[in-house]
């Protein structure tokens, strides 16, 4: 075991392109999604302990057992570590529930985290299977950067990376629950347009920037006329000179593309006024930057 603690940054995403397709045999919805990394981040550091232990700063009322960074902690410990022990701290910033996997991210992170901090070996087949008896979007945070995830979500495909760009999240502070977000698409499906809408953008991402005129959110035909809040949001991002707005996962956070950081600095300063928004500036990671900042 590593002597010393390791801290790593567990990083948000967005999803640059989500088309619903239908509901599976299995109860679940058949997806396409391109994954898009970017630098807001939570973190988690882990330290020497006989035991695994969790503790959490900024994430209230969640219990252990439900918390992705336990069940990926035990986990792992169970198929690959039963012995072994850590303290692991939380650091939240990422908002909670708001569709930008942040649980998802720190789950991938945790195991990352503790494959280095108790020194295995674990197949990357082997790891990516486990991610996804976690949550769907486990899996793509052990690879970040542009990624296109298939079935429900879980098969990782990695993508040609968008040059970088700057970008500002908002969390409107409402709370949208997945299920219920995934019941209002059942009658307004477009699974055959948006399969195709999907395949033509994964095909320009790597041209220039120009290809995000192109990020489209299902989501947003359900999501947007239900949650004014959400709405609001998104109408805020164009209103300060955001090149395109889009939904992330199914809510509630927005985010914008901005041509420069001062741009969106510009932009977060002013939604920071906002008393129930919280609104980052952000840049988008390729997969190389990723796991340079992981552990940098």
């Amino acid at each position: 075991m590593s002597p010393l603690p390791i801290r790593i940054r567990s990083f948000a995403k967005v999803n640059l392109a989500l088309a619903v397709l239908g509901k599976r045999a299995d109860g679940y919805h058949e997806i396409r999604t391109i994954f898009q990394s970017i630098n807001l981040h939570d973190e988690i550091e882990l330290r020497p302990s006989a035991r695994l232990e969790l503790s959490c700063r900024g994430l209230d009322g969640v219990p252990r057992e439900e918390n992705t960074v336990w069940r990926a902690a035990a986990a792992l410990a169970c198929a690959a570590a039963p012995s072994s022990g850590a303290e692991i701290v939380l650091n939240k910033r990422i908002p909670y529930g708001a569709g930008l996997g942040g649980g998802s991210s720190n789950a991938a992170a945790t195991l990352l985290g503790l494959c280095r901090f108790w020194e295995l070996s674990v197949p990357s087949d082997e790891l990516m299977s486990l991610a996804a008896t976690i949550g769907s979007d486990v899996p793509f945070f052990l690879q970040g950067g542009t990624a296109l995830g298939i079935g429900r979500g879980e098969e990782i495909y990695p993508l040609p990376e968008i040059p970088q760009a700057d970008l500002v999240v908002v969390n409107p502070g409402v709370h949208i629950s997945t299920a219920s977000a995934y019941g209002s698409l059942s009658l307004m499906l477009t699974s055959r347009q948006a399969a195709h809408k999907i395949q033509r953008l994964c095909g320009r991402l790597a041209d220039s920037t120009g290809c995000l005129a192109e990020i489209f959110n299902d989501f947003e035909t359900s999501i947007l006329p239900a949650y004014p809040a959400v709405r609001e949001a998104k109408e805020f991002l164009m209103e300060r000179g955001a090149a395109v707005s889009l939904l992330s996962g199914s809510g509630s956070s927005v985010f914008g593309f901005f041509s420069d950081e001062e741009s969106a600095l510009a932009a977060s300063r002013s939604g920071n006024a906002r008393e129930s928004w919280r609104v980052f500036p952000a840049k988008t990671l390729s997969r190389a930057e990723y796991f340079q900042s992981m552990f940098g």
